[in-house]
């Protein structure tokens, strides 16, 4: 490592080296020189096969916000002036590191409003933005229909043992076939629109001031064009559940509908007008609908042999899965209270 670290612009020796083990795809290392602190990550290659487009997207990205003079990631270069470092087929990059805390789960409201206040300005800072110009660094990302199409793929390659295992998951899965072209159909019908999304705004992706403030939002490796609805409902999966994706206590593991009607309204005090009624009437069923496609990713995930999301043991996924399934049929079972919820909100705007 010390080679990799070499090869970047840091103010002064680094005399620390931290591993950060709450990332689920790049290995994340802190750095300490004396005078500063940097970020110094591993780009999982399997996840990401396109380095160097994934690094131009950042760039592009951060270079417009902090034009409006706005907080955001600060690429540190390596001494040649590029973004990344190759070694060994393996690709680094580094960013300046900002004072913060990070959140796995939230048990005060004040979390959310900040949450969702984030994501909305992030939303509403890049509408200028002409999301063409970012490369798109995994195809159809939050493309449930393909995602469910992959699982049954899957499926055909996994042994019998490990089907009957799983049999309740795969059949519910199975049953929302209709469900998981909706919003896809919709975007290829221009009902709902394009535009540049975070594509992955976990309450951990979203750094806090020691005042429990929004500083930013990070990990801006799946920045590229998507729908909004998947973004709000991304973060609405990890900021508004009793329990993380992790716990695999499922007694434990249970939606918040006051953390929702928080959320909601403070992400539509700040970029209301910028969705339309499709959007609108489509938000809800998103939120079902962004548990179910995670669900969906995890189980596959452990179909496969783990590849893709890191793992402590050899059933992680299957936890993960058991617990989004669960909050994803929580959701559809109470569609109608969330949606008076948001009518409610809607109606004062």
């Amino acid at each position: 490592m010390q080679k990799i670290i070499k090869e970047f612009e840091f103010n002064g020796a680094i005399v620390e080296i931290i591993e950060n083990s709450l990332g689920l795809i790049n290995n994340t290392y802190v750095l300490r020189s004396c005078t500063d602190k940097f970020v110094l990550q591993k780009i999982n290659t399997y996840v990401f096969n396109n380095p160097v487009q994934l690094m131009e997207n950042i760039y592009l990205i951060t270079n417009h916000i902090n034009n409006l003079d706005k907080v955001t990631l600060e690429i540190i270069k390596n001494k040649q002036g590029g973004l990344l470092v190759e070694s060994n087929g393996d690709f680094w990059r580094a960013f300046k590191f900002i004072k913060s805390q990070v959140y796995l789960k939230i048990d005060d409201p004040s979390l959310i409003f900040e949450c969702a206040k984030c994501l909305a300005n992030f939303h509403k800072n890049l509408l200028v933005f002409p999301f063409k110009q970012l490369n798109t660094v995994i195809p159809n990302f939050h493309n449930t229909s393909f995602i469910f199409d992959r699982f049954k793929e899957i499926l055909l390659k996994t042994s019998e043992f490990e089907k009957i295992k799983c049999i309740s998951q795969i059949n519910y899965i199975l049953s929302k076939e209709n469900d998981c072209k909706i919003i896809h159909n919709l975007i290829l019908k221009k009902k709902i629109p394009l535009r540049v999304c975070h594509n992955d705004p976990k309450i951990s992706n979203i750094l806090f001031d020691s005042k429990k403030k929004a500083i930013c939002l990070i990990d801006l490796d799946t920045v590229m064009s998507g729908t909004i609805l998947s973004d709000i409902s991304d973060a609405i999966r990890t900021c508004c559940v009793s329990q993380s994706e992790e716990e695999k206590d499922l007694d434990k593991v249970f939606f918040k509908f006051d953390y929702f009607e928080v959320f909601i309204k403070s992400y539509l005090r700040v970029n209301y007008d910028s969705l339309n009624k499709v959007e609108l009437s489509n938000l809800v069923f998103s939120v079902e609908l962004i548990f179910l496609e995670q669900g969906i990713r995890f189980l596959s995930d452990y179909f496969n042999g783990n590849k893709y999301f890191k793992v402590r043991h050899q059933k992680h996924n299957l936890l993960r899965a058991n617990n989004q399934l669960k909050l994803s049929k929580e959701i559809r079972n109470n569609r109608s209270k969330l949606q008076k919820i948001l009518d409610n909100i809607t109606h004062n705007f």
